[in-house]
């Protein structure tokens, strides 16, 4: 991933993370999140949490790691967004695969009591196997993230190898776009390619609605 990139969404998810993290310290209804702070998740036994380290950390860890992704190892989980009205926290993070190549993963967690349910995907390059049936950029399901920890409330009936979603990606960029849209919606994507004037045809593709949304993908040979 170009520098530019990798600075701009970093920036871009650091501040979309406190954001999230600011409103579940201060709003009550969304206090019940908390336990999903990487350190109290800790304490809790729970295998995943997010980010509650120092802001500054933050950018960097998703910059460097955007641009150079370090094979087998990961980011810490962002709050990609709160969905308030199902009472559903989005985490996001990336991850290298063993050739060194950008991945992403989210996890969605609902706390209701003591219960706790949740889903995940993974977003990923294509693979190199020989029947080739996941060659190209796709996302999956998942019941196990990268760390080998399994999802809270996972149903364990889920197929973790299909359905497999193809995605008009040709980048290590343009696949954590894709990652950023399904979790913090359009919205929040238009915002970024305003304030960084991005030009990308995926990006521009992402943010289209209503009758834009219609408008045929600009492939190109």
């Amino acid at each position: 991933m170009e520098a530019q990139q990798s600075e701009a969404l970093g920036e871009f998810l650091s501040k979309l993370h406190l954001d999230n993290f600011s409103k579940i310290r201060n709003q009550p209804p969304l206090r019940k999140f908390s336990k999903f702070k990487a350190s109290e998740a800790a304490r809790s036994g729970l295998d995943i949490g997010y980010f509650d380290g120092a802001s500054q950390m933050l950018k960097h860890q998703l910059s460097s790691f955007a641009m150079r992704p370090k094979a087998n190892q990961h980011t810490c989980y962002v709050i990609a967004d709160i969905d308030t009205r199902n009472s559903w926290l989005k985490l996001l993070r990336f991850v290298g695969t063993d050739q060194g190549e950008l991945n992403a993963e989210t996890v969605c967690l609902k706390a209701e009591g003591d219960s706790i349910n949740g889903f995940g995907y993974r977003y990923e390059h294509p693979e190199r196997f020989e029947d080739n049936k996941h060659g190209f950029f796709h996302v999956q399901p998942i019941l196990v993230n990268s760390s080998s920890s399994r999802i809270p409330g996972g149903v364990e009936w889920l197929p973790v190898n299909f359905p497999t979603f193809y995605m008009f990606a040709s980048c290590a960029y343009e696949l954590a776009l894709y990652s950023i849209h399904s979790m913090s919606g359009w919205e929040k994507l238009q915002e970024y390619q305003v304030k960084n004037r991005d030009a990308n045809n995926v990006l521009k593709m992402l943010v289209r609605v209503g009758d834009g949304a219609k408008v045929p993908y600009p492939l190109t040979a």
